[in-house]
């Protein structure tokens, strides 16, 4: 049987007490207005605390931190671990207790005023204060990578099937995609803003390399016949690099400045120098090489992807994959910490390798690396990029992309400072087509990384 309006009898009994013992006695006693709920938690939702915040001003009960997806089937039924207030407090009409059960359904993701009603009584029994509970949960796995297939928010880029190669990045907001020397696209990155614009490009020669597009700095940057070329700001008109160009072989990777390592921003290639033998160099300003180590045996030569992160120190590390070597079993990725030395993350233990995928992608992600491509049906991941195991639970491809061998990858990182979901980006593009495939666009991202708060 449940006790309605227990507290507000309790109160007026203590009252009636107090009057009557006034009648034999100088003193007035006074009783507390004060009907404020100062903490809130509930029991652990498997085993972990969730914080409740308070906000006075509005009256509001709320957890910062969402809880598990599957949190709905506990909150119908738990115990309300504290409660602080000084007097009573009601529910419905009935007496809230920490010491029973409740069903908190109604407050689970509810919005404005909605939620369960909390009303407290001060100890004069006269006022009161009325709190609104909301308990978060999440609607998706934090921990899912979760995949939308573009063509059905938007038009294709275009429906003509390429013949050759094409090379997607991402800057300045948005995603930029060249599929010949002659024309590009561009859509917005953000949320909701999803729609391709056509753009004329000038200035590359016929035999430029789509596939050895790179960004350094503000520009990007490619291969033809051993010439550097590069675009303006707006990616469309392009002009002979003097001081980088001759016997350039390859664009491999864009490092940002790093203040603890005291790194400019480089961008590192390999050419041949006067010996005709292949080393690193790398330019910081753009216009001229400064030489490096020979390029070591094994070292991919083409089809390049890079990702930066840093050390635990806080300094700055690159890590590429390119196309394997024919005779290889294994996707060997390659640090370095200034673009002109290079190291292979290599193991020999049975298992511990990625295997040799055709046109592998490689990625940082959430405090992770991940690398894909060949048939498109594994996601492989590592903590230092030596030992790769493959995903089998959540962080996968769609079974959309098995078998689809081209295809380019850019990573839209979430702008600095952005803290609302409509800002955040940390988007994975995967655009399919070239090379005589149709052109699919398909967009994913850890859920985790798209939430409002994190």
């Amino acid at each position: 049987m449940r006790t309605r309006f227990l507290s507000v009898i309790v109160a007026f009994l203590l009252v009636s007490v107090a009057v009557s013992s006034c009648l034999n006695s100088d003193n007035n006693l006074e009783y507390t207005t004060d009907a404020t709920i100062s903490s809130f938690s509930l029991d652990t939702i498997y085993g972990v605390d969730y914080k409740f915040e308070i906000d006075q001003l509005n009256n509001l009960i709320y957890n910062p931190d969402s809880l598990p997806v599957s949190a709905d089937t506990i909150i119908d039924s738990i115990m309300v671990d504290q409660l602080g207030a000084v007097w009573g407090v009601t529910s419905a009409d009935t007496t809230f207790s920490t010491e029973t059960y409740h069903n908190l359904l109604p407050a689970m993701n509810a919005t404005g005023d909605n939620g369960v009603k909390l009303t407290v009584y001060g100890g004069d029994a006269l006022n009161t204060r009325t709190y609104t509970l909301q308990i978060r949960v999440h609607r998706q796995d934090p921990d899912s990578l979760t995949w939308v297939h573009m063509d059905t928010v938007g038009a294709i880029f275009s429906t003509a099937v390429n013949q050759g190669e094409q090379k997607a990045v991402a800057l300045n907001g948005e995603v930029w995609l060249y599929t010949s020397p002659t024309e590009m696209y561009r859509t917005s990155g953000a949320p909701g803003a999803y729609g391709w614009t056509r753009n004329d490009v000038s200035g590359l020669p016929a035999a430029a390399d789509i596939s050895s597009l790179i960004v350094f700095g503000d520009r990007l940057y490619m291969l033809a016949e051993g010439d550097v070329y590069v675009s303006d700001a707006t990616g469309t008109a392009w002009q002979r690099s003097e001081g980088l160009s001759g016997n350039v072989q390859a664009l491999v990777a864009s490092m940002p400045a790093n203040n603890v390592s005291g790194l400019e921003a480089t961008l590192s290639a390999i050419r041949l120098n006067g010996n005709g033998t292949q080393e690193f160099c790398t330019t910081t300003d753009g216009e001229t090489w400064t030489a490096g180590d020979d390029v070591p045996d094994g070292f991919p030569q083409d089809h390049f992807y890079y990702t930066n992160y840093t050390t635990g120190g806080g300094a700055a590390q690159v890590m590429i994959t390119g196309m394997p070597l024919s005779h290889t079993e294994k996707t060997i990725p390659w640090f370095s910490n200034d673009g002109k030395s290079w190291a292979a993350l290599e193991t020999e233990r049975e298992g511990m390798w990625c295997p040799a995928l055709s046109n592998p992608c490689l990625i940082h992600y959430d405090e992770q690396f991940y690398a894909f491509g060949g048939e498109m049906d594994t996601i492989y991941t590592s903590e230092s990029g030596i030992g790769w195991q493959g995903v089998e639970r959540k962080f996968l491809l769609p079974p959309d992309f098995a078998g689809k061998q081209a295809y380019t990858v850019a990573i839209d990182a979430t702008p600095e400072g952005a803290a609302t979901a409509a800002d955040k980006r940390n988007f994975i593009w995967v655009i399919f087509g070239g090379n005589g495939t149709p052109n699919e666009v398909w967009r994913g991202r850890l859920n985790k990384l798209g939430f409002e708060r994190e």
